[in-house]
């Protein structure tokens, strides 16, 4: 069965700033942390996991349903999940367009919810991963945060959304599109 999520694709700018970003986060910590790559970055909107291949018809049906403008979104300020003492997931949040993202999503859950897909229990908080932290080392995440939020990202502006399927590999997982849905 395909994993399978739902997602913004970043632009180009973004991905090629991802990578001397991370070298510089890396410098900063002694933790063993998996790093987002740049060809698959992306923000979530909702993740979909192992699905019946027969149901992706259904699927992109119920998403091309989806009506929204585009928007602009940038990202800013940096934070993890659960929290900045234990740290599984290092991420970007955003400082423009997080509203926008949110009503997005639940527009997503909307249209999922009405061909039978559950609802995320957890609220939908939009952010980029940077990392996720494997084996936590000594230091200071403030510092590691601190250098992560100051980088500077220009906005874009979000014009379509894109269904993914994810194939896991040893080297990362590989993202390939099977639709995209533009902004009305």
């Amino acid at each position: 069965m395909p994993r399978l999520f739902i997602g913004i694709g970043l632009p180009d700018a973004y991905r090629k700033a991802l990578s001397p970003l991370i070298a510089s986060l890396s410098e900063l910590t002694d933790a063993s942390i998996n790093w987002s790559r740049p060809g698959t970055w992306h923000l979530t909107l909702k993740f979909l996991g192992e699905t019946d291949e027969t149901r992706i018809p259904a699927i992109r049906k119920a998403l091309a349903a989806v009506d929204f403008p585009a928007f602009l979104m940038q990202p800013g300020t940096a934070g993890a999940f659960p929290d900045a003492r234990r740290p599984k997931v290092l991420w970007l949040g955003l400082t423009q367009g997080s509203e926008s993202c949110a009503i997005l999503a639940q527009s997503i859950e909307d249209a999922l919810a009405g061909i039978g897909i559950p609802r995320e229990k957890k609220p939908f908080r939009p952010h980029l991963t940077l990392g996720r932290v494997r084996r936590p080392g000594p230091g200071d995440w403030n510092a590691v945060l601190d250098a992560a939020g100051a980088a500077e990202w220009p906005p874009f502006t979000v014009t379509r959304f894109i269904l993914w399927q994810s194939t896991l590999a040893p080297e990362g997982a590989i993202h390939t599109p099977l639709a995209e849905f533009p902004a009305q």
